[in-house]
């Protein structure tokens, strides 16, 4: 009954699209303002929404005050607009994320109908919203999904053109109107992709006429004319340290050095695609049915649909991959088109599995796949977080669970299936992290609760400082009252006897050396995972 519900889901023009909602609710909407936010970036991007929309400024970007050059202001400008509707909250910080998410689903799903079929873009719009890394980027306060939707959007109106007929007025204006809102999300390295992108194909493309087909030209026009006027703005607003911090510290430095801290090996993302694109990795080598020949004319009789998909997985791989500094986000762009082209592979292989060694071995890839998982996530919620081995046997049973059924389903060729489970167990991961890991996120990975017992304990105005700790989420949770950020016992000792009572935020490892401290009174008055909250008081003679 359920499944021919679907089918006929399936077989209306809007069916693909209602089936992406409904994923949608569960890996992107559900419990997304439940959990505080994280790390540096979140309440830092969050923040300067928030001042911006009480400064009423849109051009420049605003912390504490002062100009925070480091970002475009596209995310900042759909936080504003939910801020607006809905007030400031976790949930409203983090809605433009996931609406760009699914919006760069729908996207896949419009580009594999017409380059392919129905079904091959249903399959990659589900294989792309029940990732892991679009789940968690969908989720989060940051400029990197509407980045990445952005792209999408150009990329897959681009594709369908590399394709097939050179794209019409209207089509040509959406692309590059988008092309210039990527930039406005993340800045210039939107043109670098766009050109290597079109570069790539361009040579491999041996029938020609692909620029012309894409109207490039036009198109670089107008998306300058819509990414230029906030950077003209932006200059005459802040001069020229608009240049030397965004376009030469954040851009320029950031790729050709380790400014910013963020170094890794040439190799790094190779692991982290593959982790972001879970529960789906195993099935990659599915993408081996298509394999590539030489000598260069066979080139001839490849799809051109795919072959702009591989450029486009490929670029930014390869361009992030030179960069001094990486980060997982970075590599976000690269999964629609993977999601697409392993749509296409999976979409063929139904109803003709026989014979298919690629899809027998990626059914076991996905097997071990899973079981590396399961077994890895109980071992790293204990030490990570000391959770109950209750909570890492159940998260290892939302994967496993569902793997084996896929993989059942797809001994018995019965693919279709087989995919199915696939998504329901990327699903059932996100809900299970939800109810699950969020609580041990929050505890370990955020500071809001410690941030609260701090105001309620300053009621009668004492200075919060923090002692060997520093948190973004502490400030932001604390609303920047943060007097102080003291690394040593003289200068903690120096600014505690100038008050008469003072709170210090703290690691829980600190505090004996504290008590070390002579003529000063320690309390323990609050905690959080491992931070602590003190009362210190000079002692009275």
């Amino acid at each position: 009954m359920i499944s021919a519900v679907i089918q006929k889901l399936i077989r209306s023009p809007a069916g693909p699209y209602l089936l992406l909602l409904l994923t949608a609710m569960a890996t992107l909407f559900f419990r997304l303002g439940t959990l505080p936010f994280l790390g540096a970036d979140e309440p830092r991007y969050a923040r300067i929404a928030e001042e911006m929309n009480q400064a009423g400024r849109w051009v420049t970007p605003l912390l504490q005050g002062h100009p925070w050059l480091e970002k475009p202001p596209l995310y900042y400008w759909l936080t504003i607009v939910s801020y607006r509707l809905s007030g400031v909250s976790e949930a409203t910080a983090r809605i433009g994320s996931a609406m760009c998410a699914v919006l760069a689903c729908a996207a896949i799903i419009w580009l594999g109908t017409r380059l392919w079929s129905r079904r091959a873009g249903l399959l990659g719009g589900l294989i792309l919203i029940s990732t892991i890394g679009f789940s968690a980027f969908g989720r989060s306060a940051s400029p990197d999904m509407p980045f990445t939707a952005c792209c999408t959007l150009v990329f897959s109106l681009l594709a369908l053109a590399a394709a097939r007929d050179a794209l019409k007025p209207w089509q040509v204006i959406c692309a590059y109107v988008f092309l210039g809102l990527a930039v406005l999300a993340k800045g210039p390295v939107a043109l670098v992709l766009a050109a290597g992108i079109l570069l790539g194909f361009w040579v491999l493309d041996e029938r020609g006429g692909c620029l012309g087909r894409m109207r490039a030209g036009w198109g670089a026009l107008i998306a300058v004319l819509v990414a230029f006027p906030w950077f003209w703005l932006s200059f005459r607003e802040n001069g020229y340290s608009f240049i030397s911090i965004f376009f030469i510290n954040h851009h320029l430095a950031r790729y050709v050095t380790d400014l910013h801290h963020h170094e890794q090996a040439f190799y790094y993302f190779l692991p982290i695609l593959l982790g972001l694109f879970f529960p789906w990795t195993g099935w990659l080598p599915a993408l081996l049915r298509f394999p590539l020949r030489w000598p260069a004319a066979t080139w001839r009789t490849w799809d051109r649909g795919a072959v702009f998909l591989a450029c486009w997985t490929l670029f930014p791989i390869l361009f992030f991959s030179l960069s001094t500094s990486k980060l997982p986000g970075y590599v976000l762009p690269s999964l629609p088109p993977l999601a697409l082209l392993l749509g296409r592979s999976l979409s063929e292989a139904i109803g003709k599995p026989e014979g298919n060694s690629a899809l027998k071995t990626a059914r076991w890839a996905c097997l071990a796949a899973s079981l590396g998982v399961a077994v890895a996530l109980p071992i790293v919620l204990q030490t990570s977080f000391g959770t109950a081995y209750q909570t890492g046997l159940a998260m290892s049973a939302a994967v496993l669970v569902p793997a084996i059924v896929a993989f059942d389903l797809g001994r018995r060729l019965r693919y279709r299936g087989a995919f199915w489970a696939t998504t329901v167990q990327g699903v059932v991961l996100v809900l299970a992290t939800t109810q699950l890991v969020f609580p041990a996120l929050a505890e370990y990975h955020s500071t809001r609760d410690i941030a609260r017992q701090a105001l309620a304990a300053s009621s009668g105005g004492e200075p919060i400082a923090t002692y060997g700790y520093f948190h973004q989420t502490l400030h932001y949770y604390t609303g920047y009252r943060i007097s102080a950020n003291l690394v040593d016992l003289p200068s903690l000792a120096e600014y505690a006897r100038a008050q008469s009572r003072l709170l210090v935020v703290t690691d829980a490892d600190r505090i004996p050396e504290i008590e070390t401290l002579p003529g000063l009174s320690i309390a323990l008055i609050g905690r959080q995972g491992n931070v602590r909250l003190l009362r210190i008081t000079p002692r009275v003679p």
